[in-house]
């Protein structure tokens, strides 16, 4: 057997043969390589099969076109080389034929050539849609720059739009248009620069025989030859720059236009050329390219179908155009059943055309990954193994077992292949079918290769989202799991903020993550996720995050009955819960946490679960029952420092409440010790805050103001608006204690802000809208008063905080009264007066004084 890599030596012609010998060694050749068909050897070549057949006709009387041979010789496997050698002996032969005529008027100069004008563009495009702004800065550079480079990823568009542009651009250059597609693109053989500045110099009429052998030779007859034409020559599918820099033309009057799914930097940055990148279509130019393949009629009668069929594609112009005309071919079907079908199957392997392989989706993704070294290859494979949208520099370190610190060269292969964008500075992802393509490639890595790359990643995750909750939320507990082990090293934070800024843009991947490895493993990470997650969610309210995370985690963890694992979801569960206002199933869930780790025996997780009830508990207004569950919490939890100093400030809270100061006191100053003790900020603001809330309480107002003060001051630090929410509605209400109400104002107008974009306070203990309503009626706006105390009152009432609701009431009798509507205000009095019994809060004397004493008691009051 014959063929490449075969004990066979390539078939090399002699000089001294005729053409018949030549054409018989020729078809020796062609054997050599396997004995490709025509078929395959047009697409290496690019020549008609026709012309192809006669080449190989042992019949015929001269001798192929020398740029035929060039091209057939290197299809088959000739090294540069051998293709000399070939070429030498075309030469050769020719001569002996009398074929050798002079260079005429062909090569003689451009004067010599004004009536030769190729007109070489490929048709229009048919239906040509979108790209009106690429368009326009084509048109602006072309002045500006001598080259345009259109790049972009595979199949997003770039010869079509570069065809459409120069047809479009035509009439600027009357001495005509070159085309030349350089298959540079890790299919076929790509055409070399001697091979290609052949082809070009024939189109502009230089014979075959005629153009020299040495390259340098070459570019200055192809320069001369253009010196003083004006044309626009495209060059299709530049492999990279140095398959374009010796194509350029010399002269001034020409311009040249490349695409490639290189970024072709070296152009723009030796040659100054423009370069416009292309992205994915935008919905509304995805919906036109549909529009123009299906009509008018049957889009608009399924619009959604039409959106998800784009967005399915990816909005990629060529899984666009595949699954348009596909749907164009089969009337009778909808275009949500064809949504159906793809969404059923392997998506990129049904974005293709029947009976032309060529023409299909992965089909051209492949070029462009074979063309990558096999270090950009890998990362790759290794990003397919992500579960989520986007990948750092370090993510794709921990994918490639690299250092942290390690430099990933790699990432900057796949931009300029367009295998992956920069969306925001350090964040790299791909479009969701090219994700899907590398998903594919990574299941062709070997399970020894794919898990351990999963774990490392995970391992990072949860390392990192540990490190980052230690600065945020340093009371905040992370059980690390027994059942899986970690590896690597978290992201190094230097400060509050930086972990709050990785958190928020790593939660995308972290909540994909959980669902993953819920549903394939290893399910140990979904509920240590989860939970780990809860301390950011707690933090920055992201509610529906915190709801899906948490249900995720439980499932995974109630799969295999992991009590630990399905405690902590479910602890994660109640903060949710709380956090939009159901008190109630907070309550539940985090009871359904203690009968979970009371079947392991884990303190500490009953202990929180203990504190997080009676959190619950105090805002609902049940202060006896919240100081059962805290003096449950103290009893459970003696050792972490950050929580104990948490359980007495909850404590310390109840008390005050109560109207028990003294006893508030005390543990004030055991969760002042102990959170001087963890060093935390934000444990020290919650500290601060209960000292300061207490000593208002005891009419010790120096003191109190200097403790919110500090409580504020370490919120801002923290970067916590939490706690900058609750200084803010305590300082507020210190001020109105103490007369400074136009002070007040101040506090309460960032406090509105937060109110308006869904944050609330860190403590149980809500004091906001009451700071609100007593601030307004102490600045006599009363309106105002009474608009945001009723909206606040209506929505306490139905989400059951009874606390803040009976304080609205007695605050909002208050304005009516002043108002000098007293039915109303006794009105809400009373409705206050039996919570304020039930509790033994210190309210309740003052309601009752007020509805006694009549109205102008109240007035005063």
């Amino acid at each position: 057997m014959t063929g490449p890599g075969t004990a066979e030596t390539f078939p090399l012609p002699e000089d001294a043969m005729d053409v018949a010998d030549f054409v018989r060694l020729l078809r020796a050749v062609k054997l050599w390589a396997g004995d490709p068909s025509l078929e395959t050897l047009r697409r290496r070549t690019g020549v008609a099969t026709s012309t192809l057949s006669d080449a190989f006709n042992p019949q015929r009387r001269r001798l192929p076109p020398l740029e035929l041979i060039r091209s057939v010789v290197r299809a088959c496997g000739a090294d540069a080389a051998q293709s000399a050698r070939w070429e030498q002996a075309w030469r050769s032969t020719r001569g002996r034929e009398g074929g050798a005529p002079g260079l005429g008027r062909a090569a003689t100069g451009a004067a010599a050539q004004a009536d030769w004008t190729p007109r070489q563009l490929p048709p229009d495009v048919a239906g040509f849609t979108g790209r009106s702004d690429a368009l326009v800065a084509l048109s602006g550079v072309r002045g500006n720059a001598p080259v345009t480079v259109i790049t972009g990823t595979a199949g997003v568009g770039k010869t079509a739009l570069a065809v459409h542009w120069a047809h479009q651009m035509a009439g600027h250059h009357p001495d005509g248009q070159l085309y030349l597609d350089l298959r540079g693109r890790a299919g076929d053989a790509a055409l070399t620069v001697t091979e290609a500045l052949s082809v070009l110099l024939q189109s502009l009429g230089v014979p075959g025989e005629r153009i020299p052998v040495d390259l340098p030779l070459q570019m200055g007859l192809y320069r001369s030859v253009l010196a003083q034409r004006r044309m626009l020559v495209v060059l299709d599918n530049a492999a990279d720059a140095a398959h374009v820099r010796p194509l350029l033309p010399g002269g001034p009057d020409c311009h040249v236009l490349v695409t490639s799914r290189d970024a072709l930097t070296g152009l723009v940055v030796r040659e100054g050329a423009a370069r416009i990148t292309l992205h994915t279509f935008a919905p509304a130019e995805s919906r036109q390219l549909l529009t123009t393949q299906l009509g008018q009629e049957r889009v608009a009668a399924e619009p959604e179908a039409v959106e998800e069929l784009a967005e399915l594609c990816a909005h990629l112009p060529l899984a666009l155009r595949i699954a348009g005309a596909n749907l164009a071919s089969r009337p009778a079907q909808s275009v949500s059943g064809m949504i159906a079908e793809l969404g059923g199957t392997d998506l990129l392997a049904q974005l293709r055309v029947v009976g032309d392989p060529e023409t299909a989706v992965a089909a051209a993704f492949d070029l462009s990954y074979r063309s990558l070294s096999p270090e950009a290859s890998r990362l790759f494979r290794m990003l397919g193994v992500m579960p989520g949208p986007e990948a750092s520099r370090e993510a794709a370190a921990v994918l490639l077992d690299r250092g942290l610190d390690a430099a990933v060269p790699e990432l900057d292969e796949l931009l300029a292949a367009h295998l992956l964008f920069e969306p925001r500075p350090g964040r790299y992802r791909s479009h969701d079918l090219l994700a899907l393509y590398a998903r594919r490639l990574a299941r062709t890595e070997p399970a020894e290769v794919r898990e351990p790359a999963l774990h490392r990643l995970l391992s990072w995750y949860l390392l990192s989202v540990d490190a980052a909750t230690q600065l945020i939320m340093p009371g905040f507990w992370v059980v690390f799991p027994e059942d899986v082990q970690l590896v690597g090293s978290p992201h190094a934070f230097d400060e509050p903020r930086d972990a709050e800024h990785w958190l928020t843009v790593e939660l995308a991947n972290l909540t994909v993550a959980v669902g993953h490895v819920a549903e394939h493993g290893p399910a140990p990470f979904a509920w240590h996720l989860a939970h780990a997650l809860r301390g950011y969610f707690t933090s920055y309210r992201t509610n529906v995050d915190a709801l899906a995370v948490g249900r995720t985690g439980l499932r995974a963890a109630e799969a295999v009955d992991h009590p630990l694992g399905r405690g902590l979801c479910h602890m994660s569960l109640g903060f949710a819960a709380g956090a939009i206002g159901d008190s109630d199933a907070a309550i539940d869930e985090f009871n359904a946490a203690k009968v979970q780790f009371a079947r392991v025996g884990y303190t500490r997780g009953l202990a929180a679960a203990w504190n997080d009830t009676a959190e619950a508990c105090i805002t609902q207004g049940r202060l006896r029952e919240a100081h059962t569950h805290i003096c449950n919490a103290l009893e459970f939890h003696v050792s972490y420092t950050p929580s104990r100093a948490i359980h007495h400030a909850t404590t310390a809270e109840i008390f005050r409440i109560q109207g028990h100061h003294d006893l508030a006191q005390q543990h004030v100053k055991q969760a002042a010790a102990l959170a001087a003790q963890s060093g935390a900020a934000q444990i020290l603001a919650i500290a601060a805050l209960e000292a300061g809330l207490t000593a208002l309480a005891m009419g010790r107002f120096a003191e109190a103001e200097e403790s919110l003060t500090e409580c504020r001051n370490l919120a801002e630090f923290v970067g916590s608006e939490l706690n900058h929410y609750d200084a803010l509605a305590a300082l507020a209400c210190l001020c109105v204690r103490t007369g400074r109400a136009s002070e007040a104002l101040e506090w309460i107008e960032p406090l509105r802000e937060l109110i308006a974009r869904g944050v609330v306070g860190f403590a149980p203990e809500d004091l906001a809208e009451v700071s609100i309503v007593e601030t307004y009626l102490a600045t006599d706006r009363l309106d105002q008063a009474l608009t945001v105390g009723r909206a606040a009152l209506s929505r306490r009432v139905e989400i059951g905080h009874g606390l803040t609701a009976t304080r609205l009431r007695l605050s909002l009798g208050r304005v009516h009264a002043a108002r000098g509507d007293l039915a109303a205000a006794r009105s809400l009095w009373k409705d206050a007066l039996p919570h304020t019994i039930e509790e033994s809060l210190p309210e309740r004397a003052v309601i009752e004084r007020l509805l006694s004493a009549g109205s102008a008691a109240a007035g005063e009051g």
